[in-house]
C-alpha cells in the first residue's frame, strides 16, 4: 500500500478473491461503455487500444465494451466481434494492452437479439424469442419486428456463445462476462414481455430461465476443455423492466437465487445508480444492491455499479458489504482514478470534461462525438 495513500481507503485498495479463487488486486472494476470505434469490419482498432490502454493501469479488472458473438447480434455501428478467425488478432492485443497495465481483461459476450441493428447484421430482419418489438423501437416502421428464432437456431447461438468464449481463452482473456442485461437477446429471453413461447423456451418463469442457463452451461463446458477454473466467468443482470408483463424483481429475485448456483466468477448488476429502489417488489425498504447482495449471500461474488463518482461513494458501497464496485463514466473523465487514490491525491480525481480532453484522455472520435451529442455529459463541459 503507498504511504501516502489516505488510510480511510484502504479498503478501496484492498484484494479481493473471486469465487473461482482468482485475487484481483483491488476493489475496482472498469464497467463496460460502447466505444463504436471498431474498424469497419468489426476487428479491434488502434483506437480502441489506446482507450483500453489508458485505462488499465490501477484497476483491477476491466470489462470491455460489448462484443458481438453472431452476425446477427450486432446492436452498435462499428461493435467488436467475437465471431471469425480474422478478429482473433486484435482481439489478441486487446487483452495484452489490458493485462499488460496489470489489469484482469474480460470480454463482454453480447447478442442484440430484437436490439440489434439493421443495416449491420447478416438478415434483413432481427431475431428473437417471439417476435414482439423491442421497445427501442417501439415507434418505428415493420422493418423492425423481429422473427422468432426456431429451436434448432437457439441450439446454435448457445454453441455461438461457446465459440466465442473459445476465441476469448485464445486471444488471452482472463476471463468473460456473458450480456444477460439492458435488453439484449438473453434477457428477452428471461422476460415475461419479450419471451411467448410455450415450447420449453418459455411459458413458465423456470422456462423462461432456460436459455440463459444454458448459455452459461455451455461457456462453463468451453472453459473446462479449453482452460481452468481460473478463467473467470461473470454474469451481467437487469433487474425490472417498465412493461406491465416485464421483468419485475420478484422474477429477477428467483433467477439470481439460481445464478448464485452455477458456479460463476461473479455476478454484475446493471443499474445507473448503485442505490436506487425497486419499482416492483414487495421489498421497497432496501436498494436492489442491498436486495441482490442478501439474495446471493456469499454464494459467488457481487458487483454493482451507478453513481460511484468519488472514494467516498465507493467506500459508501463496500462498507454495505458489496465487495466490488465499477466505475464506467468516472474512468472516461479520469483514467488515473487509481493512481490518484494510491498517491493519497484524491482530490486531485477529475469529474468534469472539457471540450479540450479528448486527446490527453485518449477518447476514438466516434465515442467522443457520442458523448457530446447523446450521453449527458455535454452539461458538464
Amino acid at each position: 500500500m503507498d504511504v501516502l495513500m489516505n488510510q480511510k481507503y484502504e479498503k478501496i485498495l484492498s484484494p479481493y478473491t473471486l469465487s473461482n479463487g482468482v485475487t484481483l488486486a483491488n476493489r475496482v472494476v472498469v464497467a463496460p461503455m460502447t466505444t463504436y470505434s471498431g474498424n469497419i469490419d468489426g476487428s479491434v482498432s488502434s483506437e480502441e487500444l489506446d482507450y483500453y490502454s489508458r485505462r488499465a493501469q490501477g484497476p483491477a479488472m476491466f470489462i470491455t465494451a460489448a462484443a458481438t458473438i453472431s452476425s446477427l447480434g450486432t446492436s452498435f455501428p462499428r461493435q467488436m466481434k467475437a465471431y471469425g478467425e480474422h478478429n482473433v488478432p486484435g482481439l489478441t492485443q486487446l487483452a495484452n494492452k489490458i493485462k499488460e497495465k496489470g489489469a484482469k481483461a474480460i470480454l463482454q459476450l453480447h447478442h442484440g437479439g430484437s436490439e440489434s441493428l439493421i443495416g449491420y447484421i447478416s438478415e434483413r430482419r432481427m431475431v428473437s424469442p417471439s417476435g414482439i418489438v423491442a421497445r427501442l423501437y417501439k415507434d418505428s416502421t415493420d422493418d423492425y419486428v423481429p422473427r422468432a428464432l426456431e429451436h434448432e437456431e437457439i441450439l446454435s447461438t448457445i454453441r455461438d456463445f461457446g465459440r466465442a468464449t473459445e476465441i476469448a481463452i485464445r486471444a488471452g482473456f482472463d476471463g468473460v462476462e456473458i450480456h444477460g442485461a439492458n435488453g439484449y437477446l438473453i434477457q428477452q429471453f428471461f422476460s415475461g414481455y419479450s419471451n411467448r413461447r410455450t415450447d420449453m423456451w418459455g411459458g413458465t418463469l423456470e422456462k423462461r430461465m432456460s436459455f440463459p442457463l444454458a448459455v452459461i452451461e455451455e461457456v462453463k463446458r468451453v472453459r473446462n476443455q479449453y482452460a481452468n477454473h481460473n478463467f473467470i466467468i461473470g454474469y451481467r443482470f437487469s433487474p425490472e423492466e417498465p412493461e406491465e408483463d416485464g421483468l419485475n424483481m420478484e422474477e429477477t429475485i428467483a433467477f439470481v437465487d439460481q445464478l448464485s448456483n452455477q458456479g460463476l466468477s461473479y455476478l454484475h448488476l446493471s443499474v445507473k445508480n448503485v442505490w436506487s429502489m425497486p419499482r416492483s417488489g414487495s421489498n421497497q425498504t432496501k436498494t436492489r444492491s442491498e436486495i441482490f447482495r442478501d439474495v446471493i449471500a456469499d454464494r459467488t461474488s457481487f458487483l454493482s455499479l451507478g453513481s460511484i463518482h468519488t472514494p467516498d461513494d465507493a467506500l459508501d458501497v463496500l462498507e454495505q458489504g458489496i465487495p466490488l464496485f465499477g466505475l464506467g463514466r468516472e474512468l472516461l473523465m479520469e483514467p488515473d482514478w487509481v493512481r490518484k487514490l494510491k498517491a493519497g491525491r484524491e482530490e486531485e480525481i477529475r469529474t468534469t470534461l472539457s471540450r479540450d480532453d479528448q486527446q490527453m484522455l485518449s477518447i476514438p472520435d466516434e465515442m467522443w462525438k457520442n458523448i457530446l451529442t447523446r450521453d449527458g455529459l455535454l452539461k458538464k463541459l
